[in-house]
């Protein structure tokens, strides 16, 4: 979603995605976990080398252009590639990396890589196993955005837990609660009220993953993410606490505008159902056929309905 004044981002991946589904998938690499590591150096290592040349050639330009006797030789073009500048703005901090990643091996793996190249602002998407090195996650200042209960769906996130967002936190990491459904995103609220249920992790805490800490996330916090004078008016008022499954969204207001009245709606338009789909045919149009649509849960649907 366009938002006018964030800072650019950018996805990476770890893991399956990159191996199986776009490597091997397409015969192309990396084919392991080892490959991934050893192309996102590689990749820096040579944008970092096209600046160095792209900078030299920039210089001796103007030195040439300035040379109105004709004394020195044109230098050798250093053609402009976007590629590269991309990378190096990821390097300089420009570009914000969020990295789809599962498993604390990987994640490890990313942290070395990130401090080698200087790179301090990123974060881990999903992260299931991010609990087992949440520690190391925090020295390394890097945020992690995590899913409240939802592992198993294959084997390199066989391994997780409900309490991974408390421990995340408990340990001082800036952790939101994503959905990566685009059900559970109609109640994100639930989501983080689990992080009250299983980890005792406290109500301010967790509206925090679902409001402010994404925002930091995503570079945007000095505009929304909180209730503060100045900031954009992005507001959703409830009929009771939040986090309650029995509160309603009364009201809601975007830059102060508002989009959504419960007394002012007299058909419920939020609710899209066709009284001629079946139970089955309704439950697959919309959880499993958006699902499989994701690489980061390619083939598993398949394998549960064999």
């Amino acid at each position: 979603m366009r938002f006018d004044g964030a800072k650019r981002t950018i996805k990476f991946a770890l893991g399956e995605n990159p191996t199986r589904v776009h490597g091997q998938g397409n015969g192309i690499q990396p084919r392991t976990r080892m490959g991934v590591e050893q192309i996102i150096r590689s990749h820096f290592d040579e944008a970092l080398d096209y600046r160095i040349k792209r900078e030299a050639y920039l210089a001796a330009k103007e030195v040439y252009e300035g040379d109105r006797r004709g004394r020195t030789t044109p230098p050798v073009p250093i053609a402009k590639n976007l590629r590269f500048d991309v990378l190096n703005d990821i390097i300089d901090g420009e570009i914000l990396v969020h990295c789809h990643s599962y498993r604390a091996d990987e994640i490890l793996m990313l942290m070395r890589v990130f401090n080698d190249y200087g790179i301090t602002n990123y974060t881990f998407q999903h992260a299931n196993e991010a609990f087992k090195v949440a520690p190391e996650i925090a020295k390394n200042g890097a945020y992690t955005s995590v899913f409240a209960d939802w592992w198993a769906y294959k084997f390199e996130v066989y391994y997780s837990t409900a309490y991974n967002a408390t421990i995340l936190n408990e340990n001082g990491v800036t952790n939101s609660i994503n959905s990566d459904s685009n059900e559970l995103i109609r109640h994100l609220n639930h989501e983080a009220a689990k992080t009250v249920r299983y980890g005792e992790t406290s109500e301010a805490d967790a509206l925090k993953m679902i409001t402010i800490n994404p925002a930091k996330q995503l570079g945007i916090d000095e505009m929304v993410g909180s209730l503060k004078i100045g900031k954009q008016g992005d507001v959703a008022i409830w009929s009771g606490h939040p986090l309650s499954i029995y509160s309603k969204v009364e009201h809601t207001y975007v830059d102060g505008k508002k989009y959504f009245d419960l007394y002012m709606d007299p058909v419920d338009m939020r609710i899209a159902v066709d009284s001629e789909d079946s139970y089955t045919e309704a439950e697959y149009n919309t959880f499993i056929q958006g699902r499989e649509e994701d690489s980061c849960m390619s083939d598993v649907f398949e394998l549960i309905q064999q």
